[in-house]
């Protein structure tokens, strides 16, 4: 049962992740200004650090019966640690980090997002 959700939420996460990057390629801007926005919330780190703790955890126990499982292991290790320093920066310096990129041109915005495709086919291949 446990290892059904966590598979369920690394293939949501994934494709919430492969379809907000290709949405990304075709209008960069728009992607820029809703994650900024969102930052800006009151929930906004909350969120960052809750979907890095899901995907993490998920990662972590949907790791054995994944075609990667020590790939799969690191990455959600990797991804709580990620969650962690996400608290650790703090809100002001995610907004840095966050203008910095804005302040991108759009191909290397691009660039990343395909990083960001390719991460997240990446995740579902190796739980299909």
């Amino acid at each position: 049962m446990i290892i059904t959700a966590s598979y369920v939420l690394v293939m949501v996460l994934g494709v919430t992740v492969l379809m907000l990057a290709a949405w990304g390629i075709f209008s960069p801007d728009s992607l820029v200004r809703m994650v900024t926005n969102a930052m800006d919330q009151s929930y906004g780190m909350y969120l960052a650090v809750i979907v890095r703790l899901i995907l993490g955890a998920a990662l972590i126990i949907v790791a054995p019966v994944s075609r990667f499982p020590v790939i799969f292991e690191v990455l959600g290790w990797l991804t709580l640690i990620a969650a962690a320093g996400v608290i650790i920066l703090g809100r002001e310096r995610i907004r840095r980090v966050l203008a910095w990129f804005a302040q991108s041109s759009a191909a290397m915005i691009r660039l990343w997002l395909l990083f960001g495709m390719a991460f997240a086919g990446f995740l579902v291949y190796g739980v299909l």
